[in-house]
């Protein structure tokens, strides 16, 4: 019967949820129809699309879940400062580990809980009153409790039955309410679980008045379609005042759409970890979040989180768990507003919109326009003239831009080198009578003539620039593989090896015949600090020593600089 009846209440559930599914449906096609013209070409937000924007608050796990993340070490001042960072930021909670995990995670939450924030401070602990006992005199604004109800969890932790979480969740619940904290109840792996199970147990909750229920999708296996059916049938089973807060893995890297689709079906607070930090692959990165519901509300996100505060925290995370941040992390990234190509670059300088929805000062960074590469326009470089305070004739200009975007095929041009080829072929004046014109209109040979002077100059500003650049004083050593390279993989070991040392290396020579069974060589340069160079060269003896038997290679240190003079 207990049966029969859960699988009714789940039914009813669904067939209220899609009434209120095909009602929102309704009404976002209503909504999307009454905004198209405002939506894609204006750059600030009509009062439209303010409707857009789910209403949202952000529980920040990072001193709990980003605490289990593989390489994090946060100490205790670590803590307290990211703490005061986040509230600087704006977050809603903060969410601390289980009391229960040791000593100092209690006096952790006790000396966060005395920082006298803005932030709620909540515990994460698991369904059990010794847990919630050790948390509520920390001096924490709530709980945030757990239990598992997948078969695959629940076998493996508690072993307890639906009926039996109730019970238990009841007595704990109370025991919260009953020192005035907040309390939220999450269904660990939600998507996982018996959905009838879940709603089974949220309704109970929802009875006992907890302030959210919790969607945990566990293992990052929810795909963005499933969590707006299980977050619509959740939100249609409990009260409108009930909080829904959804948490979310990042295994398949959905977190972020999953977040917004969360949100649109109707839960109210989402998860995040600064870097999406976490157990595994982590959960909802806060930059990533703050940057989708920016694009819908950028008023809004302005107004409620100070995001140019993002920046230095993700900074302060990435250093002490040891990580570095990714050259395309949300907003902070090195190439987050980086433009290249010559069409992207002359738009963005005219009208940065063209090709940013995300304003870059509104984060504190900057945007870069790439120069000096064979992908470059004459604008970009016109721009940069500009920035250095310059003038450089249009026919000049675009003469020199197709030199360096020739020369930057043979190597590196940085930005310290286009500004000396910039400003050089800027002080070279031509002579008001070395080009002659006839008529109205240039003749070919003048034009000719100017265009070949033009080259001269921007080639003797290259050659006056680049010349006698600052040799590398570091110490170098230049080792020779020869043999049968190949075999298990040994040139990508060797490489591997190179590329793990702090020395900086450089691929000389790769001789690899097409047929496996006769001998390759590779010829390798390292740059770096002695010891650095002398590790790796006992690194590559041990790797050949041990490889002796299944390759027959060898390994040997070159003088460049005798074979040079030999030659």
């Amino acid at each position: 019967m207990g049966a029969a009846k859960h699988a009714r209440a789940f039914l009813g559930a669904s067939l209220r949820f899609r009434e209120y599914t095909i009602a929102q449906r309704a009404i976002h096609l209503s909504h999307y129809r009454a905004t198209a013209k405002h939506r894609h070409f204006s750059t600030e937000p009509s009062a439209e699309d303010f409707l857009a924007c789910p209403d949202f608050a952000i529980v920040d796990s990072t001193l709990r879940e980003g605490e289990q993340f593989a390489t994090a070490e946060f100490t205790p001042q670590d803590r307290l400062y990211i703490a005061k960072i986040l509230d600087r930021m704006g977050v809603d909670y903060i969410e601390m580990v289980n009391p229960m995990a040791g000593k100092q995670a209690i006096r952790d939450c006790e000396s966060v809980a005395k920082l006298g924030l803005k932030a709620k401070l909540v515990v994460h602990t698991r369904c059990h009153m010794s847990d919630v006992r050790a948390a509520v005199n920390t001096g924490i604004d709530g709980i945030n409790m757990y239990m598992a109800t997948s078969k695959i969890l629940s076998q493996h932790s508690h072993g307890k039955g639906i009926e039996v979480i109730i019970q238990m969740a009841e007595e704990v619940v109370k025991y919260v309410q009953s020192h005035d904290l907040e309390v939220r109840f999450s269904c660990e792996d939600s998507f996982r679980s018996d959905m009838s199970d879940c709603m089974a147990i949220y309704k109970a909750m929802d009875k006992l008045g907890v302030d959210r229920v919790g969607v945990a999708d566990t293992v990052g296996i929810a795909t963005p379609k499933q969590v707006r059916h299980v977050i619509g049938s959740v939100r249609s089973a409990i009260k409108p005042t009930t909080g829904i807060e959804f948490h979310t893995h990042n295994d398949t890297g959905c977190c972020i759409a999953n977040a917004l689709e969360a949100l649109e079906a109707g839960a109210t607070h989402i998860d995040t970890c600064v870097l999406g930090i976490g157990e595994r692959n982590g959960i909802t990165p806060l930059g990533g979040f703050l940057a989708r519901m920016y694009t819908m509300n950028k008023g809004l996100v302005k107004k409620k989180y100070d995001l140019e505060a993002l920046r230095h925290l993700e900074k302060y995370v990435a250093q002490r768990a040891h990580v570095a941040i990714p050259f395309n992390n949300y907003v902070t990234g090195s190439c987050a507003f980086t433009h290249k190509a010559g069409v992207h670059s002359k738009a963005v300088m005219q009208n940065p919109a063209a090709y940013e929805v995300i304003d870059p000062a509104d984060f504190g960074v900057e945007r870069r326009i790439e120069l000096a590469h064979r992908l470059t326009g004459w604008n970009a470089m016109k721009q940069r003239c500009q920035d250095l305070g310059v003038q450089i004739s249009d026919d000049k200009l675009k003469i020199a831009t197709v030199m360096i975007k020739d020369l930057s095929d043979e190597r590196t041009i940085g930005l310290e080198d286009l500004d000396k080829i910039l400003l050089s072929l800027c002080s070279k004046r031509e002579p008001e009578t070395a080009f002659i014109s006839w008529g109205k209109h240039e003749s070919h040979d003048a034009h000719e003539h100017k265009a070949e002077y033009y080259r001269q100059q921007t080639l003797s500003a290259i050659e006056g620039a680049l010349a006698d650049p600052e040799d590398d004083k570091r110490p170098t050593a230049t080792y020779q593989f020869f043999g049968h390279l190949f075999d298990k993989a040994i040139l990508n070991r060797i490489l591997d090896l190179a590329v793990d040392s702090p020395v900086d290396f450089k691929v000389l020579k790769l001789d690899v015949p097409n047929n496996n069974l006769e001998r390759s060589r590779a010829i390798i340069q390292v740059i770096g600090d002695e010891t650095d160079i002398e590790l790796l060269r006992q690194k590559y003896e041990a790797l050949l020593l041990t490889l002796d038997k299944v390759a027959e290679t060898t390994f040997e240190e070159l003088d460049l600089k005798q074979d040079e003079a030999a030659n």
